[in-house]
């Protein structure tokens, strides 16, 4: 029978210790690959971390565009009149503010510092009248919105209640239900939406359509 020497028989087993440490270290060790593959996430493999994907980025755009955005003009008793993009639902105070404030001259007793603001008004902070000034103009509900239509139009965003049931077929009680839902959802955005009010339909829109204006 073949028989080791004590010299063999070490190394025999030292050359057994290396087989096995290999084999272990074989399976329990990464690859030399798979770090390229988490440094490289653009071949398609997901990377390990908490680095901002492309999903992230086309969730922040979707957040940015829910939340919305309105431009108005600030014109009148204000430091810096202009044209300012302001978040959607904000109101008269906050265009003040972006404005800089109002001048020493302006009359914020004839404006509703709370309306809401839509897209596309011109926000107007009047002057103090001085007495007996026969231009002067007399309290309002809101901010004045200029435009050519004033005079012929009732604006369904600021009226009054007594100025909405002047209209054809508004009374007290669709009167009460225009202002009621500008006060739940804001300012309408155009004379269309007035059918959503409640005992409004198209029939009597169509009567008044030409009497409104949402500017």
């Amino acid at each position: 029978m073949f028989a080791l020497t004590p010299r063999e028989q070490k190394l025999a087993l030292i050359l057994c210790f290396l087989l096995i440490l290999g084999v272990v270290l074989r399976f329990t060790l990464e690859e030399p690959g798979s770090v390229d593959v988490i440094k490289n996430g653009e071949d398609g493999i997901e990377a390990h971390g908490s680095f901002p994907t492309e999903e992230d980025d086309d969730d922040l755009l979707l957040k940015n565009e829910e939340a919305g955005e309105v431009v108005i003009h600030v014109s009148g008793a204000v430091k810096r009149p202009g044209v300012y993009t302001l978040p959607e639902g904000a109101r008269v105070i906050q265009a003040l503010e972006e404005a800089g404030g109002a001048l020493p001259e302006a009359d914020l007793e004839l404006v509703n510092l709370a309306q809401p603001l839509y897209d596309g008004q011109q926000a107007r902070i009047p002057f103090k009248v001085e007495e007996g000034d026969p231009s002067g103009s007399s309290a309002g509900s809101g901010v004045e919105v200029n435009t050519s239509l004033q005079n012929a139009k009732i604006n369904i965003n600021t009226a009054e209640r007594s100025q909405l049931e002047s209209l054809p077929g508004i009374g007290s009680v669709k009167a009460q239900g225009i202002v009621h839902y500008r006060e739940q959802n804001g300012p309408f955005r155009q004379v269309e939406d007035l059918v959503k009010v409640s005992g409004i339909g198209d029939k009597t829109l169509e009567n008044i359509k030409d009497l409104i204006t949402v500017y």
